[in-house]
């Protein structure tokens, strides 16, 4: 496991082509967003100013955004930044978006923001102790009785992309570490897309129990029973993929599927 923080690198993969994220939501695989938004629809009231921790190219600020809520976008990469900016031009709204990272938002006071989206940040923090300063870090700016929304990369999300989408990598021997550490259901920090953590569902559980002041309020797989099935929805109508996604609402939060999906969303509400 990795135990040193690889700040630039991450910086540098996302630097690099910020479209790639916004069509990975947009074109190759909406379920995510899908699900994801109307989840969080049970939690965020009209009126709300989000903060938005590594908001990435803005899919989510965009769209809450454009509901009116008053949005402020954080992330790690410059590039991601201005593509946002641009994007929110394009579709007739507007958000607040600077660089900054998720472990130091000293720029924010406390108790200034309704809702704080941390939808990132957690995927490539190596370490426990930057992850629970990150977690931390947007309770603190999160206003009582506020909620916060906490994306994981699962760690048999990667087996099932390993499944679906690079199938020979369960020959390569310097991949063996991965499917072992998967199956022993562990967490890892180590070199993937980029450098990035995977954890399991108990561990994320775990993890957010650490942080004094958050409730959790549910738990849920943000591509739900669907990411095994990325492709075969593809060439369907959209009568029918909304229909599958609609259906796949209703397994998102049971326990027994949650490792069907890639990300975990966990909510929590600040007491």
């Amino acid at each position: 496991m990795l135990k040193k923080e690889k700040t630039e690198e991450i910086r540098e993969h996302y630097n690099a082509d910020p479209k790639k994220e916004w069509d990975r939501l947009q074109v190759r695989f909406p379920v995510e967003k899908y699900i994801t938004t109307h989840m969080m629809d049970r939690y965020i009231r009209p009126g709300d100013s989000i903060l938005d921790i590594g908001g990435g190219p803005g899919h989510y600020s965009i769209h809450y955004a454009r509901q009116g809520h008053e949005v402020t976008l954080l992330d790690l990469s410059d590039e991601n930044v201005r593509f946002a900016k641009k994007k929110a031009r394009q579709y007739g709204t507007k958000i607040t978006a600077m660089q900054g990272n998720a472990t130091d938002l000293s720029g924010f006071a406390d108790d200034s923001s309704d809702i704080v989206f941390l939808m990132g940040p957690l995927y490539h923090l190596m370490t426990e102790e930057k992850r629970i300063c990150a977690i931390r870090e947007a309770a603190r700016v999160l206003k009582p009785n506020g909620y916060l929304f906490c994306s994981f990369i699962l760690m048999f999300g990667g087996v099932i992309y390993g499944l679906r989408d690079l199938q020979e990598t369960i020959l390569l021997p310097k991949e063996q570490i991965f499917f072992d550490v998967a199956a022993e259901d562990k967490s890892l920090s180590f070199e993937a897309f980029t450098y990035a953590y995977m954890t399991t569902v108990k561990d994320a559980r775990a993890l957010m129990r650490r942080i004094r002041g958050l409730k959790t309020e549910t738990i849920f797989g943000q591509e739900s029973i669907l990411a095994p099935y990325k492709y075969a929805l593809k060439d369907s109508s959209k009568k029918i993929r909304e229909a599958w996604f609609e259906y796949a609402l209703r397994f998102c939060e049971k326990e027994d599927y949650l490792t069907h999906s890639e990300h975990l969303m966990v909510v929590s509400r600040k007491k």
